[in-house]
């Protein structure tokens, strides 16, 4: 995928998450970026580490600076928590130059617009971590467990099964609804 289609993905996004009604702060872009490339394998090429709150990619927070430079996505400060992103001035000359390859990502955005784009910092850290665990290891759900609580120890065994649970009943509906280029997941 190149650059600019990237691009034309992430503000579709960014607008699918706030017409959604998200906060559509830093946070809650990255983690339904994440779950875009590594749960819907859309070809996005961000590179994701484990941090403070979960999957976290540096490349994807130059590009959402590189977006706000040219205009594609604008930063909104809302007090006293923060800032939330929103399609900038010319956004829509970039969606509408690459509308094809929105429409050929558009329910895989939407399905994780749905699932993740009002979510709670703390559900997507949980979430999100659950998804890094399950990609890394292929082990069992108790096993899960202690691995999440190893990476992120204020998670209770309760939240974690919780954010088990829901990536689980994530990955059935992706495929129920065969969103998946390839079986990200098993």
């Amino acid at each position: 995928m190149t650059n600019v289609k990237r691009k034309a993905i992430m503000v579709s996004l960014i607008r699918k998450m706030k017409e959604k009604g998200s906060w559509t702060g830093e946070t809650h872009i990255q983690k339904c970026t994440y779950f875009l490339e590594e749960f819907l394998s859309v070809p996005l090429k961000f590179n994701f580490i484990l941090y403070k709150h979960g999957p976290f990619s540096f490349d994807l927070r130059d590009e959402l600076t590189a977006l706000r430079a040219d205009n594609f996505i604008e930063m909104e400060p809302r007090r006293p928590f923060g800032a939330s992103f929103k399609p900038g001035k010319v956004a829509e000359v970039l969606e509408r130059k690459y509308s094809r390859d929105i429409e050929e990502h558009k329910e895989r955005i939407n399905f994780i617009v749905e699932k993740l784009a009002n979510k709670s910092v703390k559900e997507l850290e949980r979430v999100a971590t659950a998804l890094y665990v399950k990609k890394n290891e292929d082990v069992s759900e108790d096993d899960m467990v202690g691995q999440i609580r190893e990476l992120k120890p204020h998670i209770s065994n309760e939240l974690a099964k919780q954010a088990i649970e829901d990536l689980n009943n994530y990955i059935k509906e992706a495929k129920v609804n065969q969103l998946y280029y390839r079986s990200a997941i098993n």
